[in-house]
């Protein structure tokens, strides 16, 4: 299925797009457009994070919120990603989550130094796995924090590693 999202993707569109293509449509095709100088149109996908459609900000909640709610998505590591999402896109919300302003940072240089917009995805995705994997060791650690008590670093990582790969 094709999506699609103005160009020069930030915060919420590469959070919102990695979100599509792990939890919802794995064959996701992208589509970005110059909006507001071009409207998306039926043909060129399903929109998210353009001013007043379905999946756009509503109600307070980012892009990446709202599609976990029309998606029914429940999951508590995804939860946590989407509040530093949520700071990092919304600028009063910046200060509430300590992650936030490190993730801004990040996208706002990368959007200025890839040469698309599909390039700012593939880095982006990456950077949303990688978030993803931190919570999950994280919550992988308090389960097996007496197994993982004898072990030295290199096993603990590779521990953690065969845990999060397994999910």
């Amino acid at each position: 299925m094709k999506w699609v999202t103005r160009r020069f993707v930030h915060v919420d569109r590469t959070a919102s797009a990695w979100l599509i293509k792990k939890f919802i449509d794995q064959n996701a095709e992208f589509v970005f457009i110059d909006y507001p100088r071009e409207e998306p149109k039926p043909e060129h996908g399903i929109p998210f994070d353009i001013s007043g459609v379905e999946l756009g900000h509503k109600n307070g909640k980012c892009t990446f919120e709202v599609i976990m709610d029309k998606y029914k998505i429940k999951d508590p590591i995804l939860t946590k990603v989407a509040q530093i999402v949520h700071a990092a896109d919304i600028e009063k919300e910046l200060h509430k989550v300590p992650e936030a302003s490190g993730i801004k940072a990040l996208f706002s240089g990368l959007r200025l130094i890839v040469e698309s917009d599909y390039k700012a995805l593939e880095i982006g995705f990456k950077i949303w796995d990688s978030l993803y994997a931190y919570f999950k060791a994280q919550e992988i650690e308090k389960k097996f924090k007496d197994e993982l008590k004898g072990m030295d670093r290199i096993a603990r990582i590779e521990f953690l590693r065969s845990k999060i790969e397994s999910k």
